[in-house]
């Protein structure tokens, strides 16, 4: 979960225990949300990098931590992407993806 730009819960089990031990030693700006990008193309595949992936149709990229380095204000020695298969993204209480749909 998200809120107010910060990752306040990650849930998962043993894998998402993983995530949060990597970005605790690093504080609160570690959770800080840097990217937030919707998979639109329709040619992408899943391939292993991260430049690709997040453009994959039906995935949503998101970044934790240091977003200095592209012109933001979080400055922490952390910066990790995630994707996304098929997952439900509401902003704002609005839906825009549904199970990798784009509503």
């Amino acid at each position: 979960m998200v809120q107010g730009g910060f990752v306040t819960d990650i849930r998962g089990g043993e894998k998402a225990d993983r995530v949060r031990k990597l970005l605790e030693p690093y504080g609160r700006d570690a959770f800080s949300i840097a990217e937030l990008g919707v998979g639109t193309n329709d040619r992408a595949r899943l391939v292993g990098n991260v430049l690709e992936d997040e453009k994959v149709m039906g995935t949503v990229h998101i970044a934790v931590g240091n977003n200095a380095f592209m012109g933001g204000r979080v400055n922490v020695p952390s910066h990790h992407d995630g994707i996304l298969r098929s997952p439900d993204l509401i902003v704002d209480g609005r839906p825009v993806m549904q199970a990798g749909r784009l509503l």
